[in-house]
């Protein structure tokens, strides 16, 4: 499986602009688009990987966070991002993006290796919070399968953690009592 780049870390690897252009002429990397490269032969490139190379700010949440979690058998038709209020729109429509408040937008991501590429992802502790918080936006059985999910899984949880992430929500209290709920 290859690996995407961007023109940056082309540059940074001692590739120059000629360089580039030349590996591009003879097939060594494939163009993907404007600024973002790749050294494999494989057609479909827009999944979490590529997304998370394209947008470093952004953080893998939602639907597309539970699945690589294997916290649900639903198969995400978009990919789900969070990113600070404020930021560019990302225009693509396989791509949901969610704004959040810069205060609390990276308390609780971790860099997850998948194939060959890291993504920043949250982590179990944050899922679980967004999952309360966010309830609305899942359907019920979606809703309740990662629900299970979590409780399944509850030993693993880091209540600690997740007590202290919960110190940057204004709706502190309101959350640590639906966790106490739920689980």
């Amino acid at each position: 499986m290859g690996m995407v780049y961007t023109t940056k870390e082309l540059l940074k690897k001692g590739e120059t602009e000629y360089s580039i252009r030349k590996k591009l002429l003879n097939g060594s990397y494939k163009k993907v688009e404007r600024g973002v490269y790749s050294d494999s032969d494989r057609k479909v490139f827009f999944d979490e990987e590529y997304y998370s190379k394209k947008y470093p700010n952004a953080v893998l949440t939602g639907l597309s966070a539970f699945a690589l979690y294997d916290l649900t058998d639903h198969i995400p038709h978009y990919h789900y991002f969070a990113t600070a209020q404020h930021s560019f729109p990302i225009r693509r429509s396989d791509i949901k993006q969610s704004y959040q408040d810069p205060s609390f937008l990276n308390v609780g991501v971790v860099e997850k290796k998948i194939g060959g590429m890291v993504v920043r992802i949250y982590d179990l502790e944050r899922l679980f919070i967004e999952l309360l918080r966010l309830k609305e936006r899942y359907s019920p059985d979606v809703y309740y399968e990662v629900l299970n999910s979590f409780r399944n899984i509850k030993d693993s949880i880091d209540f600690y953690k997740l007590n202290h992430y919960l110190d940057y929500f204004p709706n502190k209290d309101s959350l640590l009592e639906k966790i106490m709920e739920v689980i």
